[in-house]
């Protein structure tokens, strides 16, 4: 008698069972001496071990600062979760700005409700730069972030995206996207940003 095929069968498990498991992941990083962030999408969870550079960790403060220097109203939040339960996705930003109408609107501490945040910024990894042109670029409007921010210092560039549609189909920002270089004052949503003394990555 021979063997009939078994098909795969994938077990469906709720965002918040995955929620509960990105925290146990990251917990155990945490117990080990280690930083790591755990993605949520397609019912999977994605763990990045976290090891930011200077230049890395700099660009973040001063974007955050800057912007909570003009405007005392403004949360900035550095390497915070950000989701969208409905869709079963979660991200880890470099950088959310929200209201802090918003900040206070949350109703749980493991993220930011993805439609409250005003502003999401990423500066690119020279180890991972797909992350944020391709991956973040697909899901940070489908989640509905209305201004996507991509901070570049291995070449001193900034892209920022805006308009976020999925009306089409395939989720996009449809604004045109504004490029600046390390130099530039950028206006990123309400906010602008004075880049003169942004670091670069040394090659």
């Amino acid at each position: 008698m021979s063997a009939q095929p078994v098909g795969s069968i994938k077990p469906t498990v709720t965002y918040r069972q995955l929620m509960e498991l990105a925290e146990e992941y990251e917990a155990v990083a945490e117990n080990r001496g280690r930083v790591a962030r755990a993605d949520i999408t397609n019912q999977e969870i994605t763990v990045h071990m976290m090891s930011p550079s200077n230049p890395h960790g700099e660009l973040v403060m001063e974007i955050g600062f800057q912007i909570r220097s003009q405007d005392r109203d403004a949360v900035a939040l550095a390497e915070n979760r950000v989701h969208r339960p409905d869709l079963g996705l979660c991200r880890t930003a470099d950088l959310l700005v929200l209201t802090r109408e918003a900040r206070d609107g949350q109703p749980e501490d493991f993220a930011v409700f993805a439609p409250d945040v005003s502003i999401a910024v990423e500066v690119v990894s020279p180890s991972d730069p797909g992350r944020d042109y391709v991956t973040k670029l697909r899901d940070y409007p489908r989640m509905g972030i209305p201004v996507y921010v991509i901070v570049d210092p291995r070449d001193g560039t900034i892209t920022v995206h805006s308009g976020p549609d999925t009306s089409a189909g395939e989720p996009r920002y449809v604004d045109n996207p504004r490029h600046y270089k390390f130099g530039d004052t950028v206006q990123m949503g309400a906010w602008s940003v004075e880049t003169g003394d942004f670091p670069r990555y040394r090659t």
